[in-house]
């Protein structure tokens, strides 16, 4: 198969996970500080965990109502507290490339991210590290509560990046399985990355290919084993 073009998740793809043991005890200290902050109570400890992991529409509503708080401005705290904390990490080290990123120099295609991370945590950690100079495109949430409705499994991200590129038949690259059944529904073909956070994990969904990182995704449109 000849690909015109690559779309890469980021989390997990391009950086590394920010793991739980550090993320949620800063999540839930920034959060806190940044309600009060605002002269509001900071919401109960089984909300905040609640939060510091991926939530729907629906559960944003419910929280909301349960604390009684607009749920645009619940969502602002939440979406501004895992930005800090991002871009903390992003500075400190914590969070940062995989090695092999460098692959992507290798590559003369068009080459888009399509992400469930928000957009300005994508743009600060691939500006920090220079990756920005090999991406054309970034379709990312923006820190709305409306963005939760075009999350991938939905393939809206992948295809906004397709128009941007002007492309047709990019690989897409993914590490969950809510990224094989996105690139699925574009109509794309897969690629799910092995990493260490994913190394057990039996997607129900079968990826086009699956690849021990981005020096194989490289491969597939050079041929070049590296």
């Amino acid at each position: 198969m000849t690909y015109d073009s690559l779309l890469l998740d980021h989390d997990g793809v391009l950086v590394r996970i920010f793991d739980e043991e550090r993320r949620i005890p800063a999540f839930r200290q920034e959060l806190i500080e940044m309600f009060r902050a605002d002269g509001v109570e900071p919401p109960p400890a089984d909300v905040i965990t609640t939060l510091s992991h991926g939530v729907t529409y629906d559960e944003v509503l419910h929280i909301s109502d349960r604390l009684d708080l607009d749920p645009d401005r619940l969502w602002r705290y939440r979406d501004d507290t895992f930005a800090n904390i991002l871009i903390r990490a992003t500075a400190d080290g914590q969070k940062r490339p995989y090695e092999d990123v460098q692959a992507l120099e290798r590559l003369d295609v068009p080459l888009g991210i399509a992400s469930n991370n928000q957009r300005r945590v994508v743009e600060h950690m691939i500006s920090r590290y220079d990756i920005d100079t090999h991406v054309e495109t970034i379709h990312a949430r923006q820190p709305k509560l409306r963005s939760l409705r075009e999350k991938k499994p939905r393939p809206t991200y992948l295809e906004r990046a397709m128009r941007d590129l002007g492309v047709s038949n990019p690989l897409y690259v993914g590490d969950r399985e809510s990224d094989i059944v996105a690139g699925q529904r574009a109509g794309l073909d897969t690629a799910f990355v092995r990493r260490d956070h994913n190394a057990e994990i039996t997607p129900r969904r079968d990826p086009t290919h699956e690849v021990s990182g981005l020096n194989d995704v490289a491969a597939l449109f050079t041929g070049d084993r590296h």
